[in-house]
């Protein structure tokens, strides 16, 4: 009950503070000037006065800079080729090299994102200077040069923070994983009498019991996450407490047969948190769940419940997704509980009834 109290309110503490800041910034970079030109100085600049980056070295050649790379001093570097900005007065530029180490997904995508914003904003002054220097009027020449403009509009979380994308998340999974420990180890020490009969009823009765001590410091988790680092809840908490309720009672029966199955609270400890991470991944917390294999999908869906709650979480807090939409999966989380509890009872009974006897 200890680590049901402390549990939620501790990990939500210690992975929101991992995500705590909003962007990835000071970025280490390398740049190799193979032109030496005022247009290359320009480039360099732009990239030395942009937050993102943190330009820490000028190696002399392409090699020192894939060294560089290679050492993880940089995590990207910029080559501007020799007669580059000869090539763009005559309207035949060379291209800028852009190099990134692409071991840091997160890093190398954020990375190159902002290095094409600066470029692609150098190149469209460029081209206006050269449009102009034909005798165009500069409004023309600017419109010239921009002749497609893009507007953006990023809706529910416009700073596309990864502490909104992931901490719902996990707050989910800490739930899961506390829930199915606390349930394993009163389903292994109870055994004599939650096989003795009424089994699905003192099986829920544990179920409430369980959630009765975690709430109070979901509770608090869920403060962390709002007033400390600042993620939106625009949604129903009252549809988030009966997703809650529903994804509890669905891994009942699971948790029941995983119980049967190792009989010794250690192994059950052992294969539960085994579960967390396919578990998490499976639930489209990490990958969109729409680029799944179908089959995967169905599997996972006939397998485990997360893929109901966790997201429906997120989208609740981020989006303030409404309860008519979540009702298909609380629908779907209360088959999967009846279907699975009926297993487990079955299950549970036959193993620890036996062994009853046998005694």
């Amino acid at each position: 009950m200890i680590l049901l109290f402390i549990g939620p309110v501790f990990l939500t503490m210690f992975f929101g503070g991992v995500y705590v800041n909003d962007y990835v910034n000071d970025i280490p970079i390398a740049i190799v000037d193979e032109d030496g030109s005022g247009l290359s100085n320009m480039i360099s600049g732009s990239f030395l006065s942009n937050e993102r980056f943190d330009v820490k070295y000028y190696p002399e050649n392409r090699q020192e800079l894939e060294q560089l790379l290679y050492d993880g001093e940089a995590q990207m570097g910029i080559v501007v080729p020799e007669g580059f900005e000869s090539g763009v007065s005559i309207g035949n530029p060379k291209e800028i090299l852009v190099i990134m180490d692409g071991t840091n997904l997160v890093v190398s995508n954020n990375a190159y994102a902002q290095a094409a914003v600066i470029i692609q904003t150098i190149a469209a002054g460029v081209e206006i200077k050269v449009i102009e220097a034909k005798g165009v009027l500069p409004q023309i020449a600017k419109n010239l040069a921009l002749s497609l403009n893009i507007g953006e509009r990023i809706l529910y979380d416009s700073k596309m923070r990864y502490m909104n994308y992931l901490i719902a998340c996990y707050l989910a999974i800490f739930f899961q994983q506390l829930m199915m420990s606390s349930m394993g180890s009163k389903f292994i020490r109870g055994k004599d009498y939650l096989s003795s009969g009424n089994t699905a009823q003192k099986a829920l009765a544990v179920t409430a019991s369980c959630m009765v001590g975690i709430m109070p410091s979901m509770l608090l988790g869920l403060a962390g996450i709002k007033y400390i680092f600042h993620v939106p809840v625009r949604g129903s908490l009252l549809t988030v407490a009966l997703l809650t309720l529903m994804f509890a009672f669905a891994i009942t029966g699971l948790s029941m047969i995983l119980a049967s199955f190792t009989k010794d609270r250690v192994e059950y400890t052992k294969v539960s948190f085994m579960l967390s991470l396919p578990t998490f991944v499976a639930a489209g917390c990490v990958w969109p769940i729409e680029q799944m294999p179908y089959a995967l999908r169905i599997i996972s869906s006939a397998a485990w419940p997360l893929i109901g709650y966790a997201k429906n979480v997120q989208e609740i807090f981020i989006k303030g997704k409404e309860f008519g939409a979540v009702v298909p999966d609380i629908i779907y989380m209360f088959v999967f509980g009846l279907v699975w509890l009926f297993i487990g009872v079955k299950k549970y009974e036959k193993t620890f009834s036996s062994e009853t006897k046998l005694d």
